[in-house]
């Protein structure tokens, strides 16, 4: 039964799954039935939940394994069905072990209780009345996305059904888990990447469910090894966010709220959302300023470098895989100044983090990086209280730093985002002087239990704790307006502001004079993908001064298109899905801009 894990269900199963159970009887099925879709009903739920009927049906799939689904698909009979759009005919039969194995076409009646599994209208505890010979499977029904509301799906729950679209990959955070990733008609947005926060993003966001079905891969949990796209994930084939499918055959189910395909056959996949090349060099008289989320780089606790860690790596062995992916990752950027974020916050010594970044990547690159050293605004040895903080790495042969950095104690930063840290530099090309400023602004998870606090999801597409990031940025905008950098016309602000590109908080910074020029260079682009929906979590805006001399920015796609699985600490399921390449180094994409000194 194993090899039925990647072979999908078709008629032809019959043949290979019948030569292990006795012929079936050929008898009438002449018994008093529940139809399926008065079992169904025309609601979410089974109007009989809990009661125990008796229903025939045709077999259309069988995943009766453990490491399967544990159960098969049951059609109505032309004869039991009602030709109600509304209601299904369609019932998923849950099974043990010793439930007899059944084939794809087979006609049976059985016996079990009425139960909600996964909100999917199922059989349990079956008994096996009789077989009842075989029939042809039922044809699929036609099914196109958007559909007009999710009734469409409910309606043909447990049902076989076949999209003509060709579709495309908008996430898959659940692959490494349930070997699940989402498909839509094209690439989906937040709708807070492309228009103002409101009642309207977060009906678009709602609207946008319509458009997109989950496609599972009919094992349990937990997969060692990934059927998508075909022959298998590995870190060299990958399944990118953009990525193209067609031939879409299979059963509506539905798991932890979302409606889901279990395919009949294997997809066709089509790579149009290639994994890009590393940004080619800067241009003459140019400077590349880059920021990047590293994903809770923890080198070990303490100059032993104890593994596990609060955060980040588990083992030494994980550790060094993360440290490779992230290090050829900011080496390919070919940047001068980098800001990062999610680095462990362990101060400024031999064996702290950001030393030993800083020391790999000169090591790797042949490059002379530096790191900036806050001491003097340490707290007990750390920049704010945060087990994580914010870096900045810079190349000694391009620029050289310019007086002590600076940062803010002011709230909410330290108590909810973290210190921003900003360092003056002069370019040795020119001498001119310039600021960065890095930043991690509170995130939009882990929300207040009161929803009626402020800082509540308010349903305007922002999520939970939009008035906290909103106060980061005014009081970003104080800092960069006082004393010494009051009198600075050139100035960076980066990071990972957990607010995408249409939410308030970056709003704050455009209305006191930062621009966002991602908008001119890359309209679309984005730094992280959620649940399905891509956008920019990650920014860097200029000042006006700077803004005519940015020749470019844009992000490097290699990390919120790629799936969880290929990241560093997967190699312990599949040593297949890990590489030292930089794709999936991190879960955000870095964003890097070129500008003239």
């Amino acid at each position: 039964m194993l090899a039925l894990r990647s072979v999908m269900i078709t008629t032809a199963l019959a043949t290979l799954i019948g030569c292990q159970q006795p012929a079936p009887a050929l008898v009438g099925c002449e018994l008093a039935v529940t139809p399926i879709h008065s079992i169904q009903g025309s609601d979410t739920s089974s109007p009989l939940l809990e009661q125990q009927v008796t229903v025939r049906g045709i077999v259309t799939a069988s995943w009766q394994a453990d490491e399967q689904l544990s159960g098969f698909y049951l059609h109505s009979l032309a004869q039991d069905s009602d030709d109600n759009p509304l209601t299904s005919e369609g019932l998923f039969v849950r099974t043990d072990e010793n439930f007899p194995l059944l084939t794809a076409g087979q006609v049976i009646a059985i016996r079990g209780s009425v139960n909600e599994l996964q909100q999917v209208t199922s059989l349990t505890d079956p008994t096996l009345l009789q077989y009842c010979g075989e029939q042809p499977l039922p044809k699929p029904q036609p099914l196109q996305l958007p559909v007009a509301s999710l009734a469409v799906f409910e309606s043909l729950e447990n049902m076989p059904v076949q999209f003509d679209q060709t579709l495309v990959v908008t996430g898959h955070f659940p692959l490494a888990r349930y070997g699940q990733f989402q498909l839509a008609v094209g690439q989906q947005y937040t709708a807070t990447q492309l228009s103002p926060p409101g009642a309207a993003a977060h009906a678009a966001n709602q609207q946008a469910l319509l458009g997109r079905i989950v496609v599972d891969d009919n094992r349990a949990e937990k997969p060692t090894q990934i059927i998508y796209p075909s022959p298998q994930l590995s870190a060299s084939n990958s399944l990118r966010s953009g990525d193209s499918v067609r031939g879409l055959l299979g059963m509506i189910s539905e798991f932890n709220g979302n409606y889901q395909l279990q395919p009949l056959q294997q997809p066709t996949f089509i790579n149009t959302n290639p994994r890009p090349p590393a940004p080619p060099q800067p241009a003459e008289q140019t400077l590349r300023v880059a920021a990047f989320n590293v994903l809770n780089y923890f080198n070990g606790e303490g100059a032993e470098k104890q593994f596990p860690t609060g955060r980040g790596a588990k083992t030494a062995a994980d550790f060094a895989r993360q440290e490779a992916k992230i290090v050829a990752a900011l080496a390919a950027l070919q940047a001068d100044v980098i800001g990062l974020m999610e680095i462990e916050n362990d101060g400024y010594q031999s064996h702290s983090a950001i030393v030993q970044l800083t020391n790999a990547l000169r090591q790797y690159s042949g490059e002379d990086w530096q790191f900036i050293n806050a001491a003097q605004e340490l707290d007990n040895g750390r920049l704010g209280g945060d087990s994580i903080t914010n870096g900045l790495l810079y190349r000694g042969d391009r620029v050289r730093p310019h007086s002590a950095a600076i940062t803010s104690r002011q709230a909410p930063f330290g108590s909810r985002s973290r210190p921003p840290l900003v360092q003056q530099f002069y370019t040795l090309q020119n001498d001119q002087l310039f600021a960065v400023a890095v930043n991690h602004f509170k995130s939009k998870g882990s929300c207040p239990r009161d929803n009626n606090r402020a800082n509540a999801d308010q349903a305007d597409g922002q999520g939970c704790w939009n008035p906290i990031r909103v106060e980061s940025s005014q009081r970003l905008v104080e800092l960069m307006q006082s004393a010494p950098l009051d009198k600075l016309e050139h100035t960076i602000v980066l990071g990972d502001f957990n607010a995408y590109a249409m939410e308030d908080p970056i709003a704050v910074l455009k209305q006191n004079g930062f621009h966002n020029l991602i908008e001119q260079f890359e309209p679309l682009g984005y730094s992280y993908v959620f649940n399905g929906f891509a956008g920019s979590l990650d920014h860097i805006l200029v000042s006006t001064a700077l803004r005519d001399r940015v020749i470019n920015q844009r992000h490097w796609s290699i990390n919120a298109d790629e799936p969880t699985a290929l990241q560093y600490d997967m190699h312990r399921i599949n040593p297949n899905w890990v590489d030292a390449s930089p794709y999936r180094a991190s879960d955000h994409d870095p964003v890097y801009l070129d500008v003239q000194f």
